[in-house]
This record gives structure tokens, C-alpha cells and sequence, in this order.
């Protein structure tokens, strides 16, 4: 009985594996592009002499590395123009999980705040939370005030 010998053609041999490299040098790419992307968004935090205050804002809720899931606890001291002052949760990769606006108890002078917020899952383990206010005058984002948290979820 005569025996099948099976003829490798070299061109589709060395095709085929260019586009395997190609698609492997690809996929590292990819993985380097997104721990960039999150040391650039945590990098801000490590600047900052005290990321729980600023003129507008003194945070107590979560603390500066604090582990949180959903619901999470913000709570604090704020003076902002109506009372209204915005919370934003967000993930290493840049990824907003939720916006909400918060009332304080009195606009215009250090009033206290509280609010359990809800978020989406996050798509990395670390992130932060946003405090700021949006100016009066364009809607712009002014006295932004960010902590990084750890997510638990």
C-alpha cells in the first residue's frame, strides 16, 4: 500500500508564520499600550503633597488608596457655588464608571457632603474619584480634586 508523503510548501510555511509573529508582536504592543495609558492617568496622584484638599474641597471618604466597591461612600467638605459640586469615578485605563452631582449643605462656604454612589465594573483594579465643580461661567471643570482608590468589585 503505498504511504501519503505530505509536501510542506515553504512560501505558506514562512507566510504563516509571519502573520503568527506579526499578530504576537501585535498583542505585546497592545498589553505595553495599556500599562502606559495607566501609569499616565495614576501618575498625576503621586505629584500632589496632600490629594485629599484643596481651596474648595477637604475629602474624609475614601481615603487616598482606600479599597471601595459599589455603592461607594464619598464624604467630606466642600464650597461651591449653589451647593452643587460633581463626583466622577473613573478607572486606570481612563474608562468614567459614573458621574454624579452631589449637594453640599451650604454653597459658597465649607459645608459638608455625603453620597453613596453607584458604578459600572471597572475594567482595571485601580482608579480614582473626581471632585470638582463646574464653573459658572462656561460649564468648564474647576478646583478638580482626584483620590486613587483601589476597586474590590
Amino acid at each position: 500500500m503505498p504511504t501519503k508523503k505530505y509536501h510542506y510548501n515553504r512560501e505558506r510555511l514562512l507566510l504563516f508564520s509571519l502573520v503568527a509573529l506579526a499578530f504576537l508582536g501585535f498583542l505585546l504592543w497592545s498589553i505595553e499600550q495599556s500599562n502606559r495609558d495607566e501609569i499616565s492617568v495614576l501618575a498625576d496622584f503621586y505629584q500632589v503633597k496632600s490629594p485629599t484638599e484643596n481651596k474648595v474641597f477637604k475629602i474624609d471618604a475614601p481615603k487616598v488608596g482606600a479599597a471601595i466597591k459599589s455603592p461607594a461612600r464619598v464624604s467630606g467638605q466642600a464650597a461651591v457655588f449653589e451647593a452643587v459640586m460633581q463626583v466622577r469615578i473613573k478607572d486606570a485605563s481612563g474608562l468614567t464608571l459614573t458621574q454624579t452631582r452631589v449637594m453640599t449643605a451650604e454653597g459658597q462656604k465649607m459645608s459638608p457632603f455625603s453620597a453613596v454612589i453607584k458604578y459600572k465594573k471597572p475594567t482595571r483594579s485601580k482608579g480614582i474619584i473626581e471632585f470638582f465643580a463646574l464653573s459658572a461661567k462656561d460649564g468648564s471643570e474647576i478646583n478638580k480634586l482626584s483620590i486613587p482608590i483601589v476597586f474590590k468589585d
